[in-house]
């Protein structure tokens, strides 16, 4: 009976680690694919690339939380328009603004997939 029991704690324990390693694995992909929509609008050097793809992955682990309300969406949100705008120059924050799919996809909770016309 005891190594039943035994089984069972570590099955359950191991199905926890691997559901937070996917966890993960998903808000790396997402915030490589929010980073490479923005490379693909303005330019980039390899420092800015690396402090925004750390910012990206802070939203995406903030909008993933399970404890995540609408108004802590909109406030991550919120700040990470803020934080992109300081980071960025006039001229990238003006390209950036003219391409308001990328920009939505950057502060949205979801990746947004295509543009609507």
């Amino acid at each position: 009976m005891k190594k039943i029991i035994a089984l069972f704690v570590f099955f359950f324990a191991f199905s926890i680690n691997a559901a937070a390693q996917d966890n993960k694995a998903e808000i790396d992909r997402n915030a490589k694919k929010d980073l490479e929509a923005l490379i693909g609008i303005v330019k980039l050097d390899s420092d800015m690339e690396k402090s925004i793809y750390k910012l990206l992955v802070k939203k995406h682990e903030g909008m993933l939380s399970p404890n995540a309300t609408d108004a802590s969406k909109r406030d991550i949100s919120s700040v990470i328009e803020a934080k992109l705008r300081a980071t960025l120059t006039a001229e990238q924050t003006t390209l950036l603004e003219k391409n308001r799919t990328v920009l939505t996809q950057l502060v949205s909770a979801a990746p947004v997939i295509s543009e609507k016309k």
